[in-house]
């Protein structure tokens, strides 16, 4: 067999344990100095506490105007987005901004974290620095509850729960002025737009009114009603006094007095019945020869002065509840529970550290005792591999390579 091959054999568990026990000893001090150096890094690292503030679920807000002309209605919905923030949409909101970089920026300069977090020893720094180091240390989570939890961490207890309660406490500010702004900006934007609708509802309507005034139209399908009712009843009365005619002349032979008095009579029905058709009667009877083309006029200038005053309606709405909105001094939040300073330490967590060093020295230990193991069969069996490692040790610290 060549010298620089050895055997193969079959490694199992019960060999890799075999191997450590025979060093047990420098297993078991291994193992108790890392313990130690876990238990000292645990109590040199530093402590940091957690303040924890907790802002109530957003309770549905006092009925409005939008609420009281019913929830199936097209303004409803308008005016309760005129009403800015609220409804269901208030936790997101409320979490938009307490995660915003409006709101870190200014517990940056009201706590002066530049200094705190030591940035103000750096020769050179960025304010996306410091945000990122703030975000490490803020939680905001929205709980089982649909309560919102804002917790921070720093060294000192005191500032944590300072910390929270400043965010909080701008959280309804910045809610407030947000709000206010919403509702500013839909106030002035509706009393412009109620500018425009209120002149084209007088024009609509001086153009509705002037075309009843000259057409003499009050109502013009209950005119148009009445007119062809006229009508009908003349209709009646002339056909029964064509059949009287034709019954007398059918007796008499000549001229009949009778006759000539009801051909006077139907003359006179006939020209009523002209004149309803061509001219109408009276002062509002209209004509009824010229009614389909005037109705279409009629129709189309009501229909409009109707819609503009639709129009003035819907809108004269929105602008009141923007007002109402702009108006409101209500604190948009409600908190549960304010911070208070911490007596027990968030981090670090002692137990934890002391067995990840108790861990990292198991492995750490059982990985040098099974190379040095391997290491010295090698050597034993003067492998191709120990020579050549042999050789570039040789050659790394040695000026001149050996023969």
């Amino acid at each position: 067999m060549n010298d620089e091959k050895i055997e193969m054999k079959k490694v199992g568990i019960l060999d890799l344990v075999i191997i450590l026990l025979e060093r047990k000893w420098l297993f078991v001090i291994s193992l108790f100095l890392f313990s130690v150096a876990g238990l000292v890094a645990s109590l040199c690292m530093t402590k940091y506490y957690t303040g924890k503030a907790v802002i109530m679920k957003p309770a549905a807000k006092m009925p409005g105007l939008g609420s009281l002309l019913g929830k199936e209605t097209q303004v409803a919905g308008l005016l309760k987005s005129v009403n800015g923030m609220g409804g269901e949409s208030d936790a997101d909101n409320f979490l938009s901004i307490l995660r915003s970089r409006r709101l870190a920026e200014k517990v940056i300069d009201r706590f002066n974290l530049i200094h705190a977090y030591r940035f103000d020893k750096r020769k050179k720094y960025f304010i996306e620095d410091v945000l990122k180091a703030l975000n490490r240390n803020i939680a905001v989570v929205e709980n089982d509850l649909g309560n919102i939890d804002v917790a921070v961490m720093d060294t000192s207890p005191g500032q944590a729960a300072a910390m929270a309660n400043f965010m909080v406490d701008e959280l309804d500010s910045i809610t407030y002025q947000l709000s206010k702004e919403s509702a500013r900006n839909s106030r002035i934007f509706f009393e412009e737009r109620l500018r425009v609708i209120k002149h084209d509802l007088d024009s609509a309507s001086r153009a509705f009114a002037d075309f009843q005034i000259e057409n003499k139209y009050i109502d013009l399908e209950q005119q148009v009603k009445s007119s062809i009712e006229q009508v009908a009843t003349f209709e009646g009365q002339k056909m029964g006094m064509d059949l009287e005619i034709a019954q007398l002349k059918s007796q008499f032979s000549g001229s009949n007095q009778r006759v000539l008095e009801l051909e006077k009579q139907k003359g006179v029905i006939e020209n009523k019945i002209s004149g309803y058709m061509d001219q109408g009667g009276g002062h509002l009877i209209v004509s009824l020869s010229n009614a389909p083309e005037k109705a279409i006029k009629y129709a189309e200038l009501k229909g409009n002065a109707k819609l503009q005053e639709s129009l003035y309606e819907f809108v004269i709405q929105l602008y009141e509840q923007a007002k109402i909105s702009e108006a409101n001094n209500v604190p948009s939040i409600q908190v549960l529970e304010y911070a208070k300073s911490a007596q027990k330490k968030t981090r670090p967590k002692r137990s934890i550290v002391c067995l990840l060093f108790l861990f990292g020295g198991f492995i750490a230990t059982s990985t040098f005792i099974l190379l040095d193991k391997w290491w010295k069969i090698q050597g034993q069996h003067g492998t191709a591999v120990y020579v050549k490692v042999q050789r570039i040790r040789a050659l790394l610290w040695s000026k001149k390579a050996p023969a």
